[in-house]
């Protein structure tokens, strides 16, 4: 045995990297019950380990630490004290390594999903990320254990698409702090990991939108097309209406009012979370009652678009594969950006003009705006109904 293995009453680093006989070493009294394991290898080497002694529940339990020298004494120590911090405040430290990231994640998804929009996709989304980034990386670590460097292995995959990246390291961060909250972490080391990244090009990715002289023609090309009526009739309400996607994907009849011409967007289903009135002009009338024609009277959706195959609604891409399919230069969302348009070029107030796309006023104007404008916006609605007829 080398001089430098002598037994310390207190680990050292120098110890720890020279000593060369096999055995159990204690970190001395106020060590938390840590301690370095030293065994022979078959090839001749040295195996160091870290474990921890401690008292859980009335019974004494070993807890694994890691080996060195990727863990360090100094994170060893780390570790140990974290344990036996949980256990005083009354936390089964074992927990840390049961729970995964790719569980923490799943939790976070369960605990916001009530919150999140029908019509929105958020939901989608994030487990699309877990399932195509985070699974394959860091998902199956124990989220105690995922350092600054791991979150740069799963940011390094999506680097190239900057608006994927933001998304993908905001959610990370999110697992990171709900982990926290639940005593599975002591820190978030996604700023870190963000910070050792090429800094990313702000990239602003407005949607595609058709001019609005060309509009008529698109709709005269939808409704030739071979696509379902459903489908086909809510392209054009969407035209119609300024609205977005998810509300007209998940309109139910109970929303509009034929006979007063007016679609009320409840709360609950509306982006700003306020219930919003709509003016429908004299063709968006004609729209629904054509679509209420193609309504299976024993569908109990109630929805006014379903699918002719599954009878729900139809997905977020169904809209925009209609639209590429016809060689129709916008996004399903970017037809308010057309009707918008025609408002700045047709010489429409700011004001009615915002109103009419479900905008929020923000500020001390917004609180002193109290009303919808209906009337006018009835108006307005209808000039854009002759314009695109």
């Amino acid at each position: 045995m080398s001089s430098s293995s002598s037994r310390p009453k207190v680990l050292t680093a120098a110890f720890v990297r020279t000593i060369n006989r096999a055995g159990r070493y204690g970190d001395g009294r106020g060590g938390h019950g840590l301690s370095l394991l030293v065994k022979p290898t078959v090839n001749g080497r040295w195996s160091k380990t870290w474990a921890q002694r401690i008292r859980i529940g009335g019974r004494v339990v070993s807890l694994g630490l890691g080996a060195y020298p990727a863990v360090s004494l100094a994170l060893a120590r780390e570790r140990a004290l974290a344990n036996r911090q949980a256990v005083e405040e009354g936390r089964d430290p074992r927990r840390r390594n049961a729970v995964t990231f790719s569980d923490a994640m799943v939790s976070v998804i369960e605990l916001h999903r009530t919150n999140w929009k029908p019509t929105s996709n958020t939901e989608q989304s994030w487990r699309s990320l877990l399932a195509n980034h985070i699974d394959a990386t860091i998902g199956p670590m124990p989220v105690a254990e995922v350092a600054a460097a791991d979150v740069v292995a799963v940011l390094d995959r999506v680097w190239d698409r900057p608006e994927l990246a933001r998304r993908t390291a905001q959610r990370i961060s999110t697992t990171m702090k709900y982990a926290m909250g639940r005593g599975l972490r002591e820190a978030d080391p996604t700023a870190a990991a963000v910070a050792a990244m090429p800094k990313l090009r702000h990239r602003t990715n407005h949607q595609r939108a058709l001019h609005h002289s060309d509009l008529p023609y698109a709709l005269k090309m939808v409704r030739a097309s071979a696509a379902a009526a459903a489908t086909k009739l809510a392209v054009e309400l969407l035209a119609l209406t300024a609205t977005r996607p998810g509300e007209v994907r998940c309109a139910t009849w109970d929303e509009f009012d034929l006979d007063t011409a007016v679609w009320t967007i409840p709360a609950a289903r509306y982006k700003t979370g306020t219930q919003f009135r709509i003016p429908l002009s004299t063709r968006a009338v004609e729209v629904l009652t054509e679509a209420r024609s193609h309504t299976n009277n024993n569908d109990n959706t109630g929805l006014v678009f379903p699918s002719p195959i599954t009878g729900r609604a139809v997905s977020d891409a169904t809209y925009v594969k209609l639209l590429r399919e016809l060689d129709i230069p916008t996004s399903a969302h970017g037809l308010r950006a057309t009707f918008r348009s025609w408002c700045s070029d047709a010489g429409v107030p700011r004001d009615l003009a915002e109103m009419a796309l479900g905008h929020v006023v923000r500020g001390v104007e917004g609180a002193y705006a109290r009303s919808d404008m209906l009337e006018r916006r009835r108006t307005l609605m209808q000039q854009w109904n002759d314009y695109i007829a």
